[in-house]
Formats: structure tokens, sequence, C-alpha cells
């Protein structure tokens, strides 16, 4: 007699997840897994992922036991997805010939870096047509931003070799951080690698170029870190624009049964030569800035979500408007920033639910920027003869609560923030913001699917001058202490849609375009007539931008197989245009932007695992400046075109990359600001590596 057969029943879990009512979590056990199919993989949002058909073969191997520890869902405890401008992954970082953070962001739709120093010895952050002080700097979801000015913002103790991704947001997003990011917001993520690793890197280049750094990445019960130190030096690329770099950054990360433990701590100590970086009439200006910071924060894992976070960021830096000069002549400022941060957050039928409440004390001790010191205090690493004579404290505040509701494709989220300052004539700010967005279903066409989002929003904000805009003086710049905060609207369409060859695999085609409109009021600049020698800094009236930017990524390994030759193609196009024009005077910053740019990068391999990758930019900047080029009194001068070409061919032997890299490869002369010219030709090699301990 034939016995019947009976089939296994199966249990498929499709997702990870942390709730209560889980089956991992209703079993009130701890779960160990010693076998895994590889036909699975994580799929991260909103780049690309890749996952497996459910028709694929799975092959089973045997491992060593692991703890299982999903990743948290995104939440309003994590910067909300929907408000996400812009993510930047560990392959596209790896892929872009850039060797500082600066260079990175360059790459970015919308983003305008005008670099002083090569190197990233100093650059400024502007954002749809922001000047540098208006973009919000976070460091794993810490806001560092510097209060004095924002030349300093991107002082962080990370380079691209240990940055994990980059993220870019809109100025929506006031719910998330207590305060109003006024054109946008930046933030850099790092993360310490589950697997317990050693990296390094050396480079060597033209104009004596040498960089050095290595990367430690441990694991001790439930806790991962990150240790990692950076060391870059070069002698210039003309006169005066030497550099020393020295960055050290330590990151720890906890998972414990009540929830999740972060630290961070770095120290950037950059000296560096300034040619004309704050006026072209001063070629030997010098520098050296020292900062340090860090922060602790906590995040549990009940159903009513908390997280409190507090942090701490301080910077010393020494000008020189002539290098050697007097010491008694140079300017010293120590600014502090010190600060905590609570969110808390609950889900109900209703949706999300959400309160942020966040103060931070902002102070400066200086030789020039303040109100007078009855007792004057020593600077810092300096001889006692030598003083702070200057000082301000401020308290900002803000307190926010946010809702958002999601139902299948859509979601709607409002905040209303309140945002307090206690050195502005008007202390309260209103803020509100906004945003709906729709996920149409998948449309399907033979192998091909299609998906598509729309979204809007609309947000208010509020930025109150840096201690810089207020009280410098020095060679042709004037402070101005009864500046009044500067205030923004901003209303912004986006569509987004990608293509995907079937269900499971990562998008091949991905195509995003956003039409933005800002109207500022009270923008705060620094102008001059043209008979005038000094800059003033001012409060300007009404001025409107209005924007558009796009971009179409085709991968065709997602499509045609990994062993395609042509890994990537990103073309970013982006416009923006301002209603005023400075006739009869010179703006600095809020009238002198962009107005086209269009991006190109390409990827692909050369032959087995070596490749290539290009990067081309065309630029046009709208402004004037005054040109020394012809004549020590000055004259207006327009910006002239920019294109550049960036390269990398890339070799990949066992756990080493060896490259070689060059920018500006057409040799362009080129300007970011004013007359200070940019380097051509800048060529390197380098070795970098990863071997994982065990």
């Amino acid at each position: 007699m034939q016995k019947k057969s009976e089939k296994t029943p199966v249990v498929c879990f499709k997702r990870w997840t942390r709730q209560n009512f889980a089956v991992f979590s209703s079993l009130k056990k701890m779960i160990v897994i010693s076998g895994i199919s590889l036909g699975c993989s994580f799929v991260a949002k909103p780049v690309s992922g890749v996952a497996q058909t459910l028709s694929d073969s799975v092959i089973h191997h045997p491992l060593d036991e692991l703890q299982v520890i999903g990743e948290e869902e995104p939440s309003v405890l994590s910067l909300d997805r929907a408000l996400l401008q812009i993510s930047v992954s560990s392959v596209d970082i790896a892929r872009t010939p850039a060797s500082a953070l600066n260079e990175l962001l360059d790459y970015l739709p919308g983003v305008d870096i005008r670099q002083r120093g090569a190197w990233g010895t100093q650059a400024d952050l502007s954002y749809r047509g922001g000047n540098f002080d208006q973009t919000m700097i976070l460091l794993n979801g810490i806001n560092f931003t510097d209060p004095q000015t924002g030349h300093y913002a991107l002082h962080l103790p990370v380079t691209p070799k240990n940055i994990h991704h980059i993220e870019l947001y809109n100025n929506s997003t006031s719910f998330l951080f207590g305060h109003s990011p006024f054109s946008g917001a930046l933030n850099v993520i790092t993360r310490p690698d589950t697997s317990p690793a050693i990296g390094f890197y050396l480079e060597g280049g033209m104009y004596g170029l040498l960089n050095a750094g290595t990367a430690l990445h441990l694991r001790a019960g439930k806790t991962r870190h990150l240790l990692t130190a950076d060391y870059s030096h070069a002698g210039g690329y003309r006169h005066n624009t030497d550099f020393t770099i020295g960055n050290a950054f330590y990151q720890m990360m906890g998972n414990f049964k009540q929830g999740e433990l972060l630290f961070q701590a770095g120290y950037v100590d950059k000296d560096y030569g300034a040619n004309g970086f704050y006026s072209l009439k001063y070629p030997d200006q010098h520098e050296r800035t020292r900062t340090f910071l860090t922060s602790v924060q906590w995040k549990n894992k009940g159903k009513i979500k908390w997280s409190p976070s507090i942090y701490y960021r301080g910077n010393e830096d020494c000008f020189e408007l002539t290098k050697g000069q007097d010491p008694r002549k140079n300017n010293y400022h120590y600014t502090q920033v010190a600060g905590t941060n609570f969110l808390f957050a609950f889900h109900t039928r209703a949706g999300y639910t959400s309160f942020c409440a966040d103060a931070r004390v902002e102070d400066v001790l200086s030789t020039s920027l303040g109100k007078s010191l009855e007792n004057p205090v020593p600077v810092l690493f300096r001889d006692d003869s030598l003083f702070y004579r200057q000082r301000l404290t401020r308290l900002n505040a803000g307190l926010s609560v946010a809702q958002q509701y999601v139902y299948r494709g859509l979601r709607v989220g409002g905040t209303l923030l309140l945002q307090y300052f206690t050195s502005t004539q008007q202390k309260i700010y209103v803020l509100p913001a906004a945003y709906i967005s729709y996920r149409f279903k998948t449309h399907e066409t033979g192998q091909v699917n299609m998906s598509e989002k729309l979204s809007i929003s609309a947000s208010g904000a509020v930025r109150q001058p840096t201690f810089t805009d207020l009280y410098y003086k020095t060679g042709d710049i004037l402070g101005n202490d009864n500046l009044n905060p500067e205030q923004a609207y901003t209303l912004e369409g986006a569509i987004e849609l990608q293509w995907n060859k079937n269900h499971y695999h990562a998008p091949f085609l991905l195509f995003s375009t956003a039409i933005f409109h800002r109207w500022g009021f009270q923008m705060i600049d620094y102008v001059k007539k043209d008979n005038e020698q000094m800059w003033n800094t001012v409060n300007h009236t009404a001025i409107r931008f209005w924007g558009i930017e796009s971009s179409i990524e085709f991968l065709p390994r997602e499509y045609f197989g990994k062993n395609f030759l042509l890994s990537s193609i990103n073309l970013q196009y982006s416009y923006l245009y301002s209603d005023k024009e400075s006739q009869g005077y010179q703006s600095r910053y809020v009238l002198d932007h962009l107005t086209h740019v269009l991006t190109l990068r390409v990827s692909h391999a050369v032959y087995k695992d070596l490749s290539i990758n290009y990067g081309f930019s065309y630029r046009q900047r709208k402004g004037e400046y005054t040109s020394y080029q012809q004549s020590t009194e000055g004259t207006p001068a327009a910006y002239p075109a920019g294109f550049l070409l960036d390269a990398r061919l890339n070799y990949h032997y066992k756990i080493m990359d060896i490259y070689i890299e060059a920018s500006n490869l057409l040799n362009q002369r080129y300007f970011d600001l004013g007359d200070l010219e940019q380097p051509g030709i800048w060529a390197r090699i380098g070795i970098k590596g990863k071997l994982f301990l065990k």
C-alpha cells in the first residue's frame, strides 16, 4: 500500500519587528539563529536595495550562532523619510572622486560648495540659494551648527572614507529638532561595523599632499565601537594656501533590552594659510581652529517612544590678518554650544503624535565679538598677555508638536513650532509646516514595474544673526548689532518615479524633480556700494527665489545583470532664480548664487576588478565680485562659467583598493568666491583597505 505523503507546513517571516505582539517577542525568550538562507537580504529605503525573487534557489549554509537584532522601523524618532530630499549611500560615496567632505557634497543637487581652501580646509555650504549660515549641520542626528559663523560649519571630525551615508532634508523638518532649518538640514551619518575590522588608507599627490588615516571597528558584548584618526598636509597650490589638518573621532552604539545608547566625540585641528579667504586685499591671512564636539543620546524600546540627548560643541580659533603679525593684533574667539533635546512620541489610530523640546546655550568669548567685559578672560592656549575682552551669551529654545497620519500610500503631516530667542527684539516666532505625499500603486507592464510618488510641502523658518553678523569688525568688513532675524516661507512640490524589472529587484531607473518657491524677508547679507570700500551687514527687503531640481539615474546592472560593464549613470540639473538684482551695489551672499548647475557622473568597469568613475559639472553663477587682477583699486567683474571634470581609476585586489584620481582634469581657472582662484589639476594616488578581525 502506498503511503500518502504530507507536505510540511512552512511559516514565512517577511518582516522583522520589535512590537510586543510580534512572534519572537511573544515567546519571551532570546531567539538564536544558527543557520540562515542566503535567499534574503535587507532593503534600505530610499536609495536602492537588492532582494531575491521567490523563485530564486535557496542555498543553506551553517553559521555561528547570532542574536537577531533588527533595524528599528522608521518612526518619528528618526529623521522622517517623507522629508528626505537626497540620500547618498556608502556605495555612492566610494564611487565619487572626492577626498574631502566638501568635495563630496558638491555633487548633490541644490548644493553649492564655495571653497576657500582645498581639501576641506574651509568651505561654505549653501543649499537652494541660502547662504552658508542657513543650513543646519548634524552629525548622527545631533545639531552641531556653529553660531559664530557658517565658515566653520563643516568642521566635522569625519572624512568620506569613514562616512556611512549622508542625508539632505528640506526645511519642513522643524518638529524633528525643535529648531527650524532655514534652507535645509544636512545629516552626516557614521556607523561601526557589525564585525570587528580595521581600515586604513594612505594617499599622496601634487603640491606635497600627504593624507593618511585609520578606522577601528570593535564589538564588545552589546556595544559596537568606531575609532578613527586622519591626518592630511599639503604645501599649497599657490602662495599661502598650505594646510595641516588632523581629525579624531569615536562612536559607541549600545543595544540593550530597554533601549539604545548612542555616544560620540570628535576633535578637529586645522592650521592653514588663508590667502584672500575673507578679503582679497589681504593675501597673507592665516587661521588656526580647534573644534571639539560630543553628544550622548538614549532611545527607548517601549510603545511610547522617548529620546533625550545632550550635546556640546567648542570651537577655538585664531585669525591673523597678516601671518606673523603682533599677536595682540589677532582676532581670538572661543565659541561654545551646550544643548539638550527631548523627543516624545506615540502611535494611535490617528497616526504618529510627537512633541519635541530643544534648548541650547550659545556663548562666545572674543577679542572682537560681543559686548565688553568688565573682567577680561585670558585667551585659551596663548600667553598670559592676551585676553578676551568681549562676550555674548544667548539662549535659543524651541517647542514643537507634530501629527503624522499614514494610510496605505498616503502620508499627511503638520507641525507647529514655537521658537524663542533671548537676544532679539522679537522673542517668540510661530512657525507652521505641513506636507502631504502619496505613493501610487505599482504599475506592471510586462517584466517592468513603475511606481510614482507625489508630494507637496510648505513651511516657515527663522534664523537669528550669527555672532559674526552682529559684531565682526576687521579689514573691510563691518558687522551690525541691530540686525533682525531673517525669515522665509517655502512652498515645494515634487515627483519621484522608479522602474524595476520586477517586484523583487532594486530599481534600474530613477527620476525625480522638485519645484520650490521661497519668499524671504529681512534677509541678512553683506553689501557695499560701488564707491565704498567696506562691506556692511544689513537686512535686505523681501526677496523671492524660484528653483527646480531634476535628477535621473540609470543602474544597468539591475536590469542586465551584475556583470554588465556600465554600473551607473547619474544626470542632475538645477536652476535658481532670484527676483532682485544688485544694481549700484554688490551682494556678498544673498544675490550671489548659482543659477545653472549640470552634473554628470558615470561609473563603469574597465577589466575585471579595474573600474573608473567620472564626475563632470557645469556651473553658472549670478552676481559680481571685485577683482584685483588688473588694478589694486579693484574693478567689478562677473563670474565666468565653470567646467570641471574629476576622475578616479580604481583597482580592487582582495582587501585593498588602489586608485589614481584627479580633480579639475581640464585645468580650468575658476572661482567659487570672489577673485579667490581655486586649484587647477590636482592628481593623487592612494591605497585603502579593510581587514576583518576574527
